[in-house]
C-alpha cells in the first residue's frame, strides 16, 4: 500500500443510539464504496453528547459491537467518537465515564482510545484525563485523537495539545472529533467559527502533519439543525485545506496521503516556500 485514504463523516449526533447507529452505518457504506482505510466520526457520534448517555450501558456496548462488526464486514478502519464507560473498580458504579475516540483496524482489532482532557462539566460529566495517548496504528502511523476542546484550548505542560502530541509524543497524524455549540447565539456562532478555523489552520501550519477534523451537523444537544457547523470539517496539511466539507448537513470526504511520507514526517512544506526561496531576507514566520 503506497497511499492511505483518510476520511471523515460529518453526520448527525442525536440522543438516540439507534438513530446514531443508522447514521454511522450509512457513513461506513460510503467509506466502503470509496475504499477508505480509516474513517473518523464526530464527538459522541455513537452515544450522543449528553450526560445521561450511561443510563443504558448495555445498549451502548451492544451498539458499539454492531458498528465495529459492520465496519469489519465492509473492511473499513474506524476512529469512532463516543462517550464510553471504562471498567474501573475505583468508582462506585464500577466504571469511569470517558469521552473518547476509539480506534479499530478494518479487521476489528481495538488499537486503543484517546480520552478528552478539556471537558465541559454540564455536557461531559466525565473523568478529566491527565494524559494524551498516542495510538500506534499499522504501517508506522502514530495517531493522536483530540476531542473537541482538547484541540481548541487543551494544554499539557503549558502548551497546545496539537503541538504537544507532535513535538513531545511523536504523532504524525491528528484525528479531531468535535461537537460544537451552535444555532442559539448568532454572534457567538460567528466568533467561534472564525476562532475554530484559525486555530485549525495555525496548528496545521505549525505541526506540519495532517489533521482530519469532523463536526456534528446537528445541534450539540442532538436537535435537528439546518445551519452551519460550529467548525469546518475537512482535512488540512501545512495550514491549508486539502478537503473542505460543506458546512450544512451530512457530508463525507477523503484524501489520499503517501504512506511513507506520512509515517516518516516528510509532508511538511512551508506554504510560501517558493517566495522564501526567491527572497531569503524575508523574516516571516517559519517552522
Amino acid at each position: 500500500m503506497s497511499n492511505i485514504r483518510l476520511a471523515g463523516a460529518q453526520i448527525p449526533c442525536t440522543l438516540s443510539i439507534s438513530e446514531n447507529v443508522t447514521h454511522l452505518k450509512c457513513a461506513i457504506d460510503w467509506a466502503a464504496k470509496n475504499s477508505v482505510d480509516y474513517l473518523l466520526t464526530p464527538e459522541g457520534s455513537l452515544s450522543g453528547y449528553h450526560p445521561g448517555y450511561d443510563n443504558d450501558i448495555d445498549a451502548l456496548v451492544a451498539a458499539e459491537k454492531k458498528i465495529v462488526s459492520y465496519a469489519v464486514k465492509n473492511k473499513v478502519g474506524l476512529c469512532l467518537g463516543t462517550m464510553w464507560c471504562e471498567k474501573d473498580s475505583r468508582f462506585h458504579e464500577g466504571y469511569r465515564r470517558e469521552n473518547q475516540i476509539r480506534f479499530y483496524t478494518s479487521l476489528g482489532a481495538f488499537l486503543g482510545s484517546t480520552n478528552k482532557t478539556y471537558t465541559i462539566p454540564e455536557y461531559d460529566q466525565t473523568v478529566v484525563s491527565e494524559s494524551i495517548n498516542i495510538i500506534d496504528m499499522p504501517a508506522g502511523l502514530r495517531a493522536s485523537g483530540l476531542v473537541c476542546n482538547d484541540f481548541w484550548g487543551g494544554s499539557i505542560e503549558g502548551g497546545s495539545l496539537p503541538v504537544h502530541v507532535k513535538e513531545k509524543l511523536g504523532a504524525n497524524l491528528i484525528f479531531h472529533a468535535t461537537n460544537g455549540f451552535k444555532g442559539e447565539l448568532p454572534v457567538y456562532d460567528e466568533i467561534t467559527e472564525i476562532w475554530h478555523e484559525g486555530n485549525l489552520r495555525m496548528a496545521s501550519f505549525i505541526t506540519g502533519i495532517p489533521i482530519v477534523t469532523v463536526d456534528n451537523c446537528y445541534k450539540m444537544n442532538g436537535e435537528v439543525f439546518e445551519g452551519k457547523t460550529s467548525s469546518q470539517s475537512g482535512i488540512l496539511l501545512n495550514g491549508q485545506w486539502k478537503i473542505k466539507a460543506p458546512r450544512v448537513g451530512t457530508h463525507y470526504f477523503y484524501y489520499d496521503f503517501d504512506l511513507i511520507s506520512l509515517s516518516t514526517l516528510r509532508l511538511y512544506k512551508h506554504p510560501d516556500q517558493d517566495i522564501i526561496n526567491n527572497n531569503p531576507n524575508i523574516k516571516g514566520a517559519s517552522v
